[in-house]
């Protein structure tokens, strides 16, 4: 399986910043975990996750369905975010895909 992650923003508008697009794949068999981390915290020198949560910002998960983005509904066991990645704590088949995060 392979699961995409990558991170989105807006140009330098009301406060906002332009990160671009970062992709990083990621191949994993059926069963076997995996640690998905968010693009924006892979260095310091963009942020880092204490001070992006200490700033009250929030950190959003989406994977991508057909043409449209949904929201990621952390509710199961198999499935869990914990700080900036997402936990599979046994990938699955319908767990292939391309996820976003924005904060």
């Amino acid at each position: 399986m392979t699961f995409e992650s990558s991170v989105h923003s807006t140009w330098k508008v009301d406060g906002c910043i332009d990160w671009s697009v970062d992709l990083k794949q990621y191949h994993v068999l059926a069963g076997e975990p995996l640690r998905l981390k968010c693009a924006l915290f892979y260095s310091y020198i963009r942020t880092n996750y204490t001070m992006a949560t200490s700033a009250k910002l929030r950190l959003i998960w989406y994977k991508n369905k057909g043409d449209a983005e949904e929201p990621i509904i952390f509710s199961g066991h198999r499935l869990s975010k914990e700080d900036d990645s997402i936990w599979f704590r046994s990938a699955e088949m319908e767990d292939n895909g391309f996820y976003t995060c924005v904060l």
